[in-house]
């Protein structure tokens, strides 16, 4: 048997039992992906990692990430949750100068490649980090029938924005349908039919669903403090990960920046907050940017806070 180290933290989030939660694990080398499968089944959260010393010069550690379903080449919840984790616990030390500073850079090696994170520090101590992605977003129209995206999402086609904002899949490493709503009552009235979503989404590039919308600076009564004042309210589904739905998703969100940069006419840093697992009763803040020069998307970022929630070991067969 094998002993391995584990923390686990909520991500997206200031306030303990909110944000995504996240499981972070120490001491698995040499164990087998199946192995690796069954210890985050074991969790069940959205999303584990496992930390494994570097393998590419620059990088600070080799994280391998998965859901219950699958292992994923790259997903924001656990970068930012895992960069908070290795400096909450000292297992990345900030150097007096980055105390100094206020933030350190963490490089975290995933199979997209490099993922800079910057964590804030107030003492030393990590308050809120975020990543830049290792690719810039990319967008392919799969789907065009509203009427069918409506009846897989339980919604009228009335509900969907469309126009400047069309339903598009977008990835900055892993691919999201985005779904642009017209209201924020609409994100919140939306079911996903899964026999309807197999049949409209299922196996394509993006299958994965994120609805969306402006909420126009209103906020829903009796939502939690830490999300209130957010530019969107959003979605996620991704039921082929063995995740029906998301609490706070990174990836989807670093999509979102990409797509609403493309279609804002200003350039320069652009800047959303965005409010999510509002309707599961785990409310996270997520706050998204791109950078926008010549009409082309530069960089895109993704970043939020984390609350380190319990550690333990788990006895694992080698």
């Amino acid at each position: 048997m094998r002993t391995i180290r584990y923390i686990t933290v909520d991500v997206f989030t200031s306030q303990p039992f909110t944000g995504n939660q996240l499981a972070v694990c120490f001491g698995a080398e040499g164990l087998s992906t199946e192995t690796l499968q069954a210890i985050t089944r074991e969790f069940n959260y959205s999303e584990t990692t496992f930390v494994f010393a570097p393998e590419t010069p620059g990088t600070t550690r080799r994280v391998r990430i998965f859901t219950p379903g699958m292992e994923v080449p790259f997903a924001g919840h656990p970068t930012i949750g895992t960069a908070h984790v290795l400096v909450a616990t000292g297992e990345v030390t900030p150097s007096a100068e980055e105390v100094a500073a206020g933030e350190m850079t963490v490089v975290l090696g995933e199979h997209v490649g490099p993922v800079p994170v910057r964590v804030r520090l107030d003492h030393g101590v990590p308050t809120w980090a975020q990543l830049t992605t290792a690719m810039l977003p990319e967008e392919r129209v799969e789907v065009r029938d509203i009427d069918a995206l409506a009846h897989m999402l339980s919604l009228d086609a009335s509900d969907i924005l469309g126009g400047a904002y069309p339903p598009t899949g977008v990835s900055c490493g892993l691919p999201f349908q985005m779904i642009a709503l017209t209201t924020v009552e609409a994100v919140s009235r939306a079911r996903l039919r899964t026999d309807a979503w197999e049949q409209l989404l299922g196996g394509k590039w993006a299958e994965w669903p994120m609805v969306f919308a402006m909420t126009g600076g209103t906020d829903a009564p009796g939502l939690a403090p830490h999300v209130q004042g957010c530019d969107l309210r959003a979605r996620v589904f991704v039921p082929s990960c063995g995740v029906p739905e998301d609490p706070a998703t990174g990836s989807a969100n670093a999509a979102l920046a990409g797509y609403l940069a493309a279609r804002t006419p200003r350039e320069g840093t652009l800047r959303w907050e965005v409010a999510q697992g509002v309707e599961m009763g785990r409310p996270s803040r997520l706050s998204i940017a791109a950078d926008k020069w010549q009409g082309g998307i530069t960089a895109v970022r993704v970043g939020g806070a984390s609350v380190v929630m319990a550690q333990g070991t788990m006895m694992v067969p080698d």
